[in-house]
């Protein structure tokens, strides 16, 4: 045997887990499940490691990565939830909505795919994905995948995990943190091992058409100390909406291909320099939306409305892990452009809205930290970003395209941030941070009529923000496996300059202020019972939010004052050896407490419900049961069941955006049979075929009064795995 073979034969026996972090360094930790259940760990062979996830359970605590100062559960004050990767391999080429099925505090608008906006604990701003920053951060590792602009939707192929953690995040993760932070963790090169996977699969949708998707990855060492690990995927959704007015039918098929790769290299012991690149491209037939009194998944449409969404990260990642002082650098650029194409047509004149939109980000981030020990913890940092972020408009009718007047928005922030944690006695700890941020913003508008280019001119679009923002924490552990804390944060997002038609606004910062109150019990996988609730007061001043203007364009501006109180649950048990039951509640009352005139003049009522924050659901619940048993020596069945209930929540902001959405129940079933190197896989979605309406708009001209837009009807897909 080589030495690695060797440790680990000795691991595996003694109820440890091997874990190789260099050319010629291995760490052992504490056994996935305990010592006296060795049975219940599946023999895996060395070979299949390099590639494949294996499966294990938690330890007694794990690590929040999105902490940014490798802070353990145990010592983490804070909303937060992780996904294993494993979950999403037999779901194929899946994308953001996978997160959003697991989860009842994360949503999203169902626009299109690489055209939605995410929202996290009831903070929403509005249906559009505008020059606003989306009140959500996203992160691939710890690399930016944007600014502004919307969710690009990256595929959760080889992906380790995906962490949600809940805000504000203002103190580490700065502007655009307002609701929280999704954090795609993807698995890194493995020096040494050469080995791949690839996997395929099959789908059936009801009233539609089939798909099919594909992807592979490998692991290459390309020496001693440097290791290449790459992915590329492609899949192609049936479509499933007819339009009698064109005689097409399944006319919004989505097609998406892309890849990544990741080079990692060993250049000192302990310090690795990861290079990293993205490259991902959707594209849609035609809008996934339906006529609300139409037949059952159509529409009228005079013309067709098709997108592509295309986006590219490239980064460097310099880091060091281990230690008492651990640093991190990272350097990334994006661009993300978004075409699109709404039916504008008004009685029988055939009219076509096209949008394109482009964002160019390139941001830095350096810090170095103390994870906690002997009674404090300690986290410095310093980061650039800047920013572009541009939106053109033209109108098409009769063959004659007509510019509209176009926006972009340029901001540019410089941070300094620190977070300190003391443990105050052995079951009482604290924390405080603070983040100063300088923003510099400019704006311009393209195609502008001259009463516009006038207001333009009055305006002060080029300015400078400032913006400090405090944290601070409490935690208490009571019991053995009982953890209370107390939280308070804050998020901004910085203005910017918003132009439709002859409108021209310059919106100002908006601030969110949160007070948390929460408990956790156990931890889930591992325990028997496991609770975790949470409860949470938040204050939004200058709220940004995207509403139509009278021509029916999107325009951004502040619209008042808000709170928004939220309260969630999630809990868990384990019924008997490999059954456990899961099932989570979120409760959100988001309102808009004193608003502008302007937004009163906007809805011309005092209806109380018109100044509810928009697409925020007031209940979401979820249930899951979780199966798992050995069927063979080698091969293991899994099953998963889920039903996911989505209240009530409105559109938007405005009178034309008044509609009401939700109130649907989206189910599934995974059943997954496994050795250590291949799997078959059945999943079925939307077991009752329902319609219900995610989303209840379409074209931002034509009125929302009568769009909908469906759940994916039910959808039945056959998956194989091979690992070699």
């Amino acid at each position: 045997m080589d030495a690695g073979q060797a440790l680990n034969r000795l691991a595996s026996s003694s109820g440890l887990k091997l874990t190789k972090v260099g050319a010629n360094s291995y760490l052992l930790a504490a056994a996935a499940r305990p010592p006296q259940e060795p049975k219940s760990v599946p023999a895996v062979p060395r070979k299949a490691s390099a590639v494949a996830a294996q499966p294990e359970s938690p330890s007694e605590d794990v690590i929040v990565h999105a902490s940014k100062r490798d802070t353990s559960l145990k010592h983490f004050p804070g909303q937060w939830e992780r996904i294993d990767g494993r979950e999403f391999t037999p779901l194929g080429v899946a994308g953001t909505e996978a997160i959003e099925a697991r989860s009842v505090g994360f949503s999203s608008t169902h626009l299109g795919a690489g055209r939605n906006k995410l929202f996290i604990r009831g903070i929403a701003d509005s249906s559009f994905s505008g020059p606003t920053q989306s009140p959500v951060g996203q992160y691939f590792g710890d690399l930016r995948t944007g600014y502004s602009g919307p969710d690009p939707d990256l595929r959760l192929v080889d992906i380790a995990s995906v962490e949600v953690l809940e805000g504000p995040q203002g103190t580490l993760y700065g502007s655009g943190a307002l609701g929280g932070i999704v954090l795609l963790k993807p698995n890194l090169p493995i020096f040494g091992e050469t080995g791949g996977t690839i996997a395929s699969g099959a789908s059936v949708t009801w009233h539609g058409e089939p798909g099919y998707d594909a992807s592979g990855t490998v692991n290459l060492p390309l020496g001693p100390a440097v290791a290449l690990r790459a992915t590329a995927y492609r899949a192609q959704e049936g479509g499933y909406i007819d339009n009698p007015a064109t005689g097409r039918k399944d006319i919004n098929n989505i097609d998406t291909t892309g890849g990544r790769a990741i080079l990692s290299a060993e250049l000192a012991p302990g310090w690795f320099v990861d290079t990293v690149g993205i490259a991902q491209h959707i594209d849609g037939d035609d809008s996934q939306y339906a006529d609300k009194h139409g037949k059952r998944l159509s529409r009228e449409s005079l013309v067709d409305q098709p997108f592509g969404s295309d986006f590219a990260l490239a980064g460097l990642v310099v880091r060091k892990d281990t230690g008492a002082i651990r640093f991190r650098s990272t350097t990334g650029a994006t661009r993300q452009d978004v075409d699109e194409n709404f039916d504008a047509s008004i009685d029988d004149r055939i009219r076509r809205l096209g949008q394109h939109s482009l964002a160019r980000a390139v941001s830095n981030e350096t810090r170095v930290w103390r994870p906690m020990a002997g009674g404090f913890s300690w986290l410095l940092g310093f980061s650039t970003v800047s920013n572009r972020y541009e939106v053109a408009r033209d109108l098409l009718e009769g063959g004659v395209k007509v510019d509209l007047s176009g926006v972009e928005n340029k901001v540019r922030e410089t941070t300094l941030y620190g977070e300190l944690g003391l443990e105050l006695t052995p079951g009482i700890e604290a924390s405080i941070g603070g983040r100063y941020t300088r923003s510099s913003l400019s704006g311009s508008g393209q195609h502008l009529s001259p009463f516009a280019f006038a207001q333009l001119q009055a305006q002060d679009a080029d300015r400078k923000e400032h913006r400090f923002l405090p944290s601070a924490s409490l935690l208490v552990r009571p019991l053995d496996g009982l953890t209370v804390y107390a939280r308070y944060q804050q998020g901004f997002r910085p203005g910017g300059l918003s132009i439709a038609n002859d409108t021209v606004r310059v919106y100002r910062n908006d601030h969110l202020g949160t007070a948390e109150l929460g408990m956790r019990y156990g931890l889930p996988g591992h325990d028997r019972f496991d609770l975790q609730a949470n409860a949470t007061l938040s204050h939004w001043r200058d709220i940004q939010a995207d509403f139509l203007d009278p021509s029916g364009l999107p325009v951004t501006d502040n619209i008042g004052d808000g709170r928004v109180w939220t309260i969630t649950l999630n809990g868990g048990v384990r019924l008997a050896d490999g059954l456990r039951l899961e099932a989570g509640l979120a409760w959100n009352d988001g309102r808009v407490t004193r608003p502008t005139d302007m937004l009163r003049f906007l809805l011309a009522t005092s209806d109380a419900e018109s100044m509810a924050i928009p697409n925020i659901a007031r209940v979401v619940a979820r249930g899951a049961i979780d199966w798992k048993t050995k069927v063979a020596a080698d091969w293991t069945l899994q099953a998963n069941a889920y039903a996911r209930y989505v209240g009530h929540s409105r559109l938007g902001v405005g009178q034309h955006l008044g509609e009401k959405q939700g109130q649907y129940v989206d189910s599934g079933v995974v059943l997954r049979l496994a050795d250590a190197r291949r799997a078959l896989s059945l999943t079925v979605t939307n077991l009752t075929d329902e319609v219900g309406n995610r989303f209840a708009f379409g074209a931002p001209i034509a009125t929302s009064e009568d769009q909908i837009t469906p759940l994916r009807p039910r959808t039945a897909r056959l998956g194989f795995e091979l690992t070699f």
